[in-house]
């Protein structure tokens, strides 16, 4: 009985770290649907567009929604950091992304629009500005928030 109740246990998913509550109050700001509008990837800009469609990410508490299914998961929010800091863990399999895999970024709010920079390489490096050079593995978006 007591190692079914350990198997249990270690085989539980983990809750995220709990978030500082400054961290709450900025999580709240960032709720809503929140569209891409530009993307620059290893210094080459795209459009954001995701099977052909507008790629849309929403913030629903912790849970990051992209075009409606929960990818996404806040692993850490620090808003008293400058830049500050926002890492998102994936939640499922998505192209080269492994469930799991914690993706760090930087995020600048500015009323309705909002810019994220990750890094999408193997190794953790978290992006120290806003810009996306050549072979860095920086993604910088830009997003704007939808109206309701």
């Amino acid at each position: 009985m007591l190692a079914a109740i350990m198997l249990l246990t270690l085989s539980a998913p983990a809750d995220p770290p709990k978030l500082s509550e400054a961290a709450e109050k900025e999580l709240k700001k960032l709720e809503g649907k929140w569209k891409a509008v530009k993307a620059v990837a290893n210094g080459n800009e795209e459009t954001p567009m995701m099977d052909g469609a507008d790629v849309v990410i929403e913030f629903k508490g912790r849970k990051l929604l992209l075009n409606d299914k929960e990818v996404l998961e806040v692993a850490a929010l620090d808003p008293s950091t400058d830049p500050k800091i926002l890492d998102v863990k994936a939640l499922v399999d998505m192209g080269g992304l492994r469930k799991d895999t914690v993706l760090e970024a930087i995020y600048k709010l500015d009323g309705d629009t909002l810019m994220l920079a990750l890094h999408m390489g193997e190794a953790k490096k978290r992006p120290d500005k806003f810009e996306s050079e050549k072979d860095s593995g920086v993604v910088v978006v830009t997003l704007k928030r939808e109206k309701k």
